[in-house]
């Protein structure tokens, strides 16, 4: 018999943890939907592939921008449900405009709303969960994120493959857009933190952002090993169902297969990564798991074999979420929570603008390299920027540092 984990027992948690994971679900799936879509009308052209990633990521990283200093300025439960509100009208368009401008200019907007969300809600974790138990939260986050990102891309590459259209998809995320908005606003939730930051702007609350972030040279290791991961899969992403359907020489299906096996490896990540922090704690996994995803990645690209790519992504996936998951412990443990939603929305930055970048070069490269020669390149430029700054200062703090954990106030 599955057990509930104790933690869900806390009513605020429980009514976010649903909230997020049933707005995700529907997120992932309609993304893997929306590619896939756009793929077909483009007629198999890889350069709308990464002028979709791109925009999107654009629009992400201009929503988490702005997401760190409007949640440490305003209410962050206002701020939740302003966000899915936002959302519902945008899915609606999809359903009366289904060509490639409409779809990817929804998806962009749509990822600005997503953009200011993720700071705020994954601040508000360590002010409704008492301490002793972030990590478990922080955990059952991260591998309940990984088994979306195992059923999303399955489930959409599937339905995708079976349905005619992308109607019932768009209206089943509509739905999971409904649900979060009722459980958000059953929480019971103050802010007391609007009396003391309500004068400050929000170009100041980033510049406070980037000094504390300069302070903190084992944070400064992590948003760079993010950046460097980031333009590897800003890459990789739009390329991988090429490489599916070019390289490997299977259908869409197998695609979502593929993905499916890169979550399953997260969920078991994800799960673990509290058991690891104990033989390793601190900085020591975040810098061994990226560390090893470069050597991952190039096994990736010069792998032939259908199955043996799934279990590579399975590797992947599982080496991703634990390295997730303890760099959101590390950061709960030891920034102030007058900084949390900063540096949560730096290091989304971080993996997000270089995101963009892999994006705009398939965007402008698609269509004259070869899927394999873009991938190589990207394998090899990831491996060259983690391991030749491992001798710096940066990284050697990122290993050895011991920081202090942080008192916080917490809303059960």
């Amino acid at each position: 018999m599955i057990r509930t984990p104790k933690i869900l027992k806390l009513p605020n948690f429980r009514k976010l943890y649903i909230a997020g994971i049933t707005s995700e679900l529907g997120s992932f799936v309609t993304e893997t939907v929306l590619m896939l879509f756009v793929f077909k009308l483009s007629g198999q052209n890889k350069a709308y592939l990464g002028i979709l990633r791109a925009v999107f990521l654009v629009f992400l990283t201009l929503g988490g921008i702005l997401g760190g200093p409007i949640g440490n300025k305003y209410n962050r439960k206002k701020i939740l449900i302003f966000c899915e509100i936002a959302r519902i009208p945008l899915l609606i368009l999809l359903f009366f405009f289904q060509n490639i401008p409409m779809v990817i200019a929804c998806n962009a907007v749509i990822a600005f709303f997503t953009g200011i969300f993720r700071p705020s809600r994954q601040a508000m974790i360590n002010e409704i969960v008492p301490q002793e138990n972030i990590k478990k939260a922080n955990g059952l986050f991260g591998s309940t994120v990984a088994i979306l990102h195992l059923v999303g891309p399955l489930l959409g590459a599937t339905l995708f493959g079976l349905l005619n259209g992308i109607n019932l998809i768009l209206l089943g995320d509509l739905l999971t857009y409904a649900l979060g908005l009722w459980l958000l606003s059953q929480m019971i939730y103050s802010d007391e933190r609007e009396v003391h930051t309500q004068q400050e702007g929000l170009f100041l609350e980033i510049k406070e952002g980037f000094k504390y972030l300069g302070k903190r040279k084992d944070l400064l290791a992590i948003n760079l090993n993010a950046f460097c991961a980031g333009l590897a899969i800003g890459i990789l992403i739009p390329l991988l169902v090429p490489f599916t359907i070019e390289i490997l020489e299977k259908s869409e299906r197998h695609y979502g297969i593929i993905m499916a096996f890169f979550g399953l490896g997260g969920i078991v990540g994800s799960w673990s990564a509290e058991k690891v922090s104990h033989y390793l704690p601190h900085g020591k996994v975040p810098l061994l798991t990226i560390i090893i995803e470069t050597l991952i990645f190039i096994a990736f690209v010069l792998n032939r074999n259908f199955p043996l790519s799934c279990l590579i992504l399975f590797i992947w996936g599982y080496l991703v979420f634990i390295r997730i998951t303890t760099q959101m412990n590390f950061i709960s443990d030891s920034v102030e929570t007058h900084f949390l939603t900063r540096v949560h929305s730096l290091l989304e930055m971080s993996f997000i603008i270089p995101n963009i970048s892999g994006g705009l070069l398939i965007a402008i490269l698609g269509e004259k390299y070869q899927t394999m020669e873009l991938l190589l390149a990207a394998a090899v430029l990831f491996f060259l920027s983690i391991n030749l700054r491992l001798p710096l200062k940066h990284m050697r703090l990122l290993w050895k540092t011991e920081p202090g954990k942080v008192e916080r106030v917490v809303q059960v």
